[in-house]
């Protein structure tokens, strides 16, 4: 398809200066370096069909998802951070808007004074007092006692809703708070204390904001994804994706920076609340431990996992497209683009065309221009299972 198109690539707008890029519920949380939302539906429909399979090994926070389903294109999003599939999840389904309406008010009744019928907040306070998390000391070095104690009340009657997609959606509302709430500095990605720092806002009403915030977004999806695909959203690893040979018709990914965004750091305060390890996912996370020695040779294996994953699982013909930037790692520029290149080449994947931009949108970006690859799967190929190869 790609063949018929290539003159069109050089047409379109991939800068997308002046593009909004939160609408549904693309900002229903916040996520360092995420895909561009135009960049990936002019990717999809350049590259597929309605009613195609796309697959995107890193997902994210699901924006190629989204757009897949936006587009009437089925997909699959897999991730390793839980934090990243719980967002891609809860943006790519719809709820009905008087379903959310109920849980909004129930969530509402059950934390704000005089609004509800379940306990009193002397009752509530109680009970979180009582958590083991009140005397931890990493929750206590990043939060103030009485924001502690809020979060934990509000945790508990979150984790005490039967509604799974409702749930879903009030545990991404409150993971997006934590960091407003917390003792950390409020101006970097990173999260360190901030000895500086003012009073932190009482999470209660920061949460029922967002909660109302992000149900608003999610309801719209009803209409929005009227009759459209609702995506596939896995937890797993993209060298090892369990789907099988050939049934992919593209493969639309934007990988992880170097060093340059690491997620297991940035996420910690929302990978802690939902019960996972920072550290021990950092481990695994493909250019994860960033301050390794072999931290560029992990990822460049990591990468290469990837490749030979999505060559496995797309059909003979389809195109894998990816965004990347050249990160600074220990000093050292680290040339992605030829990487990505070199391993696909090596792989048996042809570079089809190829795209540059300078990435001019992206907040407090210090890779200047990103390189857009298209590669093609060879359409003679009768290629076996590469899951032991």
């Amino acid at each position: 398809m790609l063949q018929g198109a290539v003159g069109r690539i050089e047409d379109l707008d991939w800068e997308c200066v002046d593009a909004d890029t939160q609408y549904l519920t693309h900002s229903i949380h916040r996520y360092s370096s995420k895909f561009i939302p135009q960049i990936g539906r002019q990717a999809i429909q350049l590259l597929t069909q309605p009613g195609d399979l796309v697959l995107d090994p890193y997902c994210g926070s699901g924006t190629v998802l989204l757009e897949c389903s936006l587009s009437q294109r089925r997909s699959i999003g897999i991730d390793l951070n839980p934090v990243a599939v719980l967002i891609s999840k809860v943006k790519t389904t719809p709820v009905g808007r008087a379903r959310l309406q109920d849980f909004v008010q129930r969530m509402e009744a059950r934390l704000i004074p005089g609004t509800g019928c379940g306990h009193s907040i002397e009752e509530m306070m109680g009970m979180a007092s009582r958590d083991p998390r009140c005397s931890d000391s990493w929750y206590r070095k990043w939060f103030r006692d009485d924001v502690l104690l809020e979060l934990i009340a509000i945790d508990r009657e979150i984790a005490a809703e039967r509604d799974a997609e409702c749930r879903d959606i009030a545990r991404v509302a409150f993971s997006d708070i934590l960091r407003r709430c917390s003792n950390a500095h409020q101006g970097y990605p990173n999260v360190m204390l901030d000895k500086n720092r003012g009073m932190a806002p009482l999470p209660a009403p920061e949460f029922t904001r967002r909660l109302r915030e992000i149900s608003r977004s999610v309801g719209e999806l009803d209409s929005a994804l009227a009759g459209a695909p609702i995506s596939d959203v896995i937890w797993g690893r993209a060298e090892s994706i369990a789907l099988a040979d050939c049934s992919v018709d593209a493969v639309i990914t934007h990988p992880p920076y170097i060093g340059s965004v690491p997620y297991a750091e940035y996420g910690l305060l929302s990978l802690v609340w939902l019960g996972h390890d920072p550290k021990r996912l950092d481990e695994e996370l493909t250019g994860g431990k960033r301050h390794s020695a072999d931290v560029v040779e992990r990822f460049e294996a990591g990468l290469r996992g990837m490749l030979r994953e999505s060559l496995r699982v797309l059909k003979p013909g389809a195109f894998l497209f990816m965004v990347l930037g050249d990160p600074t790692v220990r000093g050292d520029r680290v040339d992605l683009r030829r990487m990505a290149t070199r391993n696909a080449s090596s792989l048996g994947f042809g570079l089809a065309a190829e795209h540059h931009r300078q990435g001019i949108n992206r907040r407090a970006n210090l890779m200047g221009r990103e390189s857009l690859l298209f590669f093609r799967k060879d359409p003679a190929s009768r290629q076996v299972s590469l899951h032991h190869a």
